[in-house]
C-alpha cells in the first residue's frame, strides 16, 4: 500500500502568477485563439515531470464527466510550439498540460495560440453522442428502470455503465446495437 501511494503521490509547485484574471471558455465557438499565460506550475508524478498551464481564454474542453479532455499545441509567432497532450477541469477552469514551458519572454509578453486537435474533438464528439444512443436504446430494449453509472468517452473509444439486474441476452444486444446504430 505504501508503495502504490508513493508511486500515486503528485507533488507541486506553487503557481507563478504572470497576470491577473479569470479565464473564459470558447471553445463552443472556435479550436483555436491567441490567449495569455494567467499562471502556471510545475507538477511530479510517477517520476515525470509536466507543467500545468491556465489562460485568459481557451478553447480546450477539459476532462469532465468521464470525457477525456482535448489535446493540440500553444504555438508563438517564431514558431516555438508546445504540445498540450490534455486538458483537465479544476475549480472552474481548464488546466493545460505540457512537457514543456514556452522561453520566458513569451509567458510574460506574448499570446500564444491555442490550437486544438479538429479531429480527435471531433471523434470524442461522435463518441460522447454515442453515449446518448446507446443509453436512449437501452432504456428502449430493457425499460426505463435503466441509468447510466459511468462512462469514458475518448476519441478512440467508448465506455457505457448501466444498471441493470440481469446480463443481456444476445437477442438483447443486438435490438440494442441495432437502435443504437439507427439513432
Amino acid at each position: 500500500k505504501a508503495r502504490a501511494r508513493n508511486a500515486a503521490a503528485v507533488e507541486t509547485s506553487d503557481w507563478v502568477i504572470v497576470k491577473e484574471g479569470e479565464q473564459q471558455f470558447v471553445g463552443y465557438d472556435c479550436t483555436d485563439i491567441d490567449a495569455y499565460i494567467l499562471r502556471y506550475r510545475k507538477v511530479s508524478q510517477k517520476n515525470k515531470e509536466y507543467y500545468q498551464i491556465i489562460f485568459d481564454r481557451t478553447p480546450f474542453y477539459g476532462e469532465m464527466g468521464g470525457q477525456v479532455g482535448d489535446r493540440g499545441v500553444m504555438k508563438y509567432l517564431d514558431g516555438e510550439t508546445i504540445d498540450i497532450f490534455d486538458a483537465k477541469r479544476e475549480n472552474g477552469v481548464t488546466v493545460h498540460l505540457t512537457r514543456e514551458l514556452p522561453e520566458d519572454n513569451y509567458i510574460h509578453h506574448s499570446a500564444a495560440r491555442l490550437i486544438v486537435d479538429k479531429e480527435a474533438r471531433q471523434a470524442t464528439s461522435c463518441n460522447h453522442t454515442a453515449t446518448h444512443l446507446l443509453h436512449q436504446a437501452l432504456r428502449e430494449v430493457l425499460g426505463t428502470h435503466v441509468e447510466q453509472r459511468g462512462s469514458y468517452v475518448s476519441p478512440d473509444v467508448l465506455r457505457f455503465d448501466f444498471s441493470h439486474p440481469q446480463k443481456l441476452t444476445p437477442e438483447e444486444i443486438a435490438k440494442v446495437e441495432r437502435l443504437a446504430n439507427k439513432g
